[in-house]
């Protein structure tokens, strides 16, 4: 393993086999396109599969391959493990080719991605490039000619006025202040409309049409709230389309515009009005900029006509790329709860309780939910748009944080409803925390982290969190079963033996800050639950490149320091309790169980 090349090990292996078996060896493979009969990969010495109808020996490969003894003038116990370690070790070399070519791929897969952010960021800089100038001059150019408007008037008033003609000159000019003023409310209700955050993009369009020349009709439903980014992004796309389509620049004969909403893997809207005197170019034309800013977050704006009809569609997926782990990759507890959930669908059939136990299944699959109450000075939207991106869904309350709200926010359904964790930005009222800890569902409330802070903690626990909340979920399902239905042991045996949920309640508690759980140890026992960070060497307050010996090292010494801790005399029982949650936390490290 240490001198021959990698690209000649298989072979030296075989060889080496053949030499101790004094014999003949071969390891081979299930053909590609003909599965029964098999490939020799390597062969000592040179023979082929056919020649191995009187084997002697056979040993599995993992991964698929088998190895062929044959002719064999020793065979004892030592060519026995002989034959049994070099079928490990092909099984190694299998292993290290294949991460090699995975390897391959992900530097092929990274290099097209850097192009790709590369290429994003130019487009991003054209485009903000592009509505700077856009805001200077609605901002300026329009304000200001309405200004000088407004001064000629103004100096108007000093010239003697016809008999009777000053109230109307006073009038005028209460007009243009008030046109003057719509304008530029129109502006920046466009930079940033007051109703995005509060009731979603549906309700801020509907505000904006309520401003224009042009009647809009709006229709279907964008479903659930979605990131503040992705809103965002939406509303500012369908704004353009509707400025342009409602606006008072267009001359038509039918000048309504009709929206009609519509969501499955994406945020969609079809707006469809006359054409008028415009064509399908002048359509994209106008729309360039803002099809631009659109395919910056993954969306695209199609403009077509048909029969005299103009018709523009809007489309941005509902969720963009993130940094979460993948649900798949969430761990044994995640895949356990999944499969637990899909038993019971099956046991539910098409009785009255199936509804419910779908709804578990769905919210399993759904992103971290987190709630930020604020007032008018929330966080700002550059914080959101963080949160967003990585995968988590933001809901807004303006408060104040008192039981209403918390009922609100604790209820499985609505548009603020199952949220993961609160960041309260106001001072919330005791009833409000306390109805957070009492409830069934682990709901983390924080006061003072950023969103893109408590963010980034969601996504570490996700996986955890949503297997925890089908669990609670699934309890309150189980009435509904017969008595000796095997679900309900199953239930219970995997909420008991789910060391993941103990770890990440026992860390709630610890983090929560009025506890004296582990005193005066209990930033080194959170760390050791995953605080910052789940992977080995962060739990173990290691470097990033300690190596695993000095992972197993450190491991030895919490699983130690723990044991010991638990037994001193001064320890309570719920310390001791807790100090066994933690050796049983570094043990798994020990054992390499635990993977970030």
């Amino acid at each position: 393993m240490a001198t021959v090349p990698p690209a000649r090990l298989a072979e030296a292996l075989v060889d080496q086999l053949a030499r101790t078996v004094r014999g003949r060896a071969a390891y081979c493979v299930p053909a590609a396109d003909r599965p029964e009969e098999l490939d020799v990969v390597a062969a000592a010495p040179g023979t082929s599969a056919q020649e191995f109808d009187d084997e002697s020996a056979r040993q599995p490969v993992r991964g698929g391959g088998v190895l062929l003894v044959a002719g064999a003038r020793r065979w004892g116990a030592k060519e026995q493990a002989a034959l049994k370690e070099t079928a490990g070790w092909l099984a190694v070399t299998s292993d290290v080719r294949r991460l090699r070519a995975d390897r391959d791929r992900a530097e092929e897969r990274s290099r097209e991605l850097r192009s790709e952010v590369v290429t994003a960021r130019e487009r991003l800089a054209q485009v903000r490039d592009l509505e700077r100038r856009r805001l200077v001059r609605a901002v300026t150019t329009s304000t200001l000619r309405d200004l000088d408007e407004l001064r000629r008037r103004l100096r108007a008033l000093g010239e003697p006025p016809a008999e009777g003609a000053e109230p109307a000159r006073v009038a005028d000019l209460g007009s243009r202040v008030d046109e003057m003023l719509d304008s530029f409310r129109t502006v920046v209700r466009g930079v940033y409309p007051a109703m995005l955050p509060e009731r979603g993009p549906s309700a801020a369009l509907e505000e904006l049409a309520a401003t224009l020349c042009h009647p809009v009709r709006f229709s279907g439903d964008l479903g659930r709230r979605v990131g503040w980014q992705i809103e965002s992004g939406f509303y500012h796309a369908v704004a353009a389309v509707l400025n342009l389509l409602a606006g008072d620049g267009i001359d038509r004969e039918n000048p309504a515009v009709d929206v009609e909403f519509g969501r499955d893997d994406a945020l969609r809207a079809r707006l469809t009005t006359s054409l008028g005197p415009l064509s399908v170019a002048d359509l994209r034309a106008a729309l360039h900029q803002d099809a631009e800013r659109l395919a910056v977050l993954g969306g695209e704006m199609e403009c077509s006509a048909s029969g005299g009809s103009a018709l523009v569609s809007v489309r941005l997926a509902d969720r963009v790329t993130t940094a979460a782990p993948s649900r798949e990759e969430g761990g044994a507890l995640f895949q356990r709860v999944t499969k637990l959930v899909k038993q019971g669908q099956q046991a539910a059939g098409s009785g009255p309780d199936r509804a419910r136990w779908d709804a578990v299944a769905g919210r399993l699959v759904q992103p971290p939910r987190l709630a930020v109450v604020a007032g008018a000075d929330g966080p700002a939207p550059a914080e959101l748009d963080s949160a967003s991106v990585l995968g988590i869904t933001v809901v807004f309350a303006d408060g104040p944080a008192d039981r209403g709200l918390a009922e609100e926010l604790l209820a499985e359904h609505g548009p603020r409803g199952s949220v993961d964790a609160v960041l309260c930005l106001q001072p919330p009222a005791a009833e409000f925390r306390a109805m957070l800890r009492r409830s069934p569902q682990r709901v983390e409330l924080s006061e003072t982290a950023s969103p893109d802070r408590l963010a980034r903690e969601l996504i570490t626990w996700a996986p955890v969190i949503a297997a925890r909340r089908a669990i609670v979920s699934v309890r309150g399902l189980l009435p509904g079963l017969p008595a000796d239905h095997p679900l309900r042991w199953a239930v219970d045996r995997l909420a008991a033996e789910t060391h993941e949920i103990t770890e990440l309640d026992l860390l709630d508690e610890l983090l929560d800050g009025e506890t004296r759980l582990l005193s005066g140890v209990s930033e080194d026992a959170a760390r050791l639950l995953g605080a910052r960070g789940t992977d080995p060497r962060s739990r173990l307050g290691l470097e990033p490149e300690a190596n695993d010996e000095q992972v197993r090292v450190a491991a030895q010494r919490a699983v130690q320091r723990w044991r010991a801790h638990a037994v001193k005399p001064v320890t309570g029982g719920r310390d001791a309790s807790a100090c066994d949650v933690l050796v049983r936390t570094a043990e798994g490290l020990l054992s390499g169980e635990r993977t970030p």
